[in-house]
């Protein structure tokens, strides 16, 4: 399965504190920096080291219902992280089991 890259925000955009939700099929994702907080305005050397973090997590509920289904990854925050990143949820979404309700 391949997921539009060009769907997800670009890498600055994450700067702002907001998280990308997606989904494919019965799989629900999350892409967004660890800790998920608004750093664009604060100079680069006084920010806090953060990652891009990757939740996958099996529907039909969101991802502040599914506490204990979520399944995570951390992935540099560079252009090669988020790429690496959406490589994983596509792996993800290809690995889930068909929801059955």
């Amino acid at each position: 399965m391949q997921l539009d890259h060009s769907l997800f925000y670009h890498l600055d955009h994450y700067e702002y504190g907001e998280a990308y939700y997606g989904s494919y099929q019965s799989v629900y994702y999350r892409l967004g920096i660890e800790p998920l907080e608004n750093v664009h305005w604060t100079p680069v050397d006084k920010r806090a080291p953060h990652t891009l973090r990757a939740y996958v997590w099996e529907g039909p509920y969101s991802y502040h219902d599914t506490e204990e289904e979520k399944r995570y990854r951390d992935f540099p925050y560079s252009a090669e992280g988020l790429e690496e990143a959406i490589t994983w949820i596509e792996e993800q979404c290809d690995n889930a089991k068909p929801l059955r309700l």
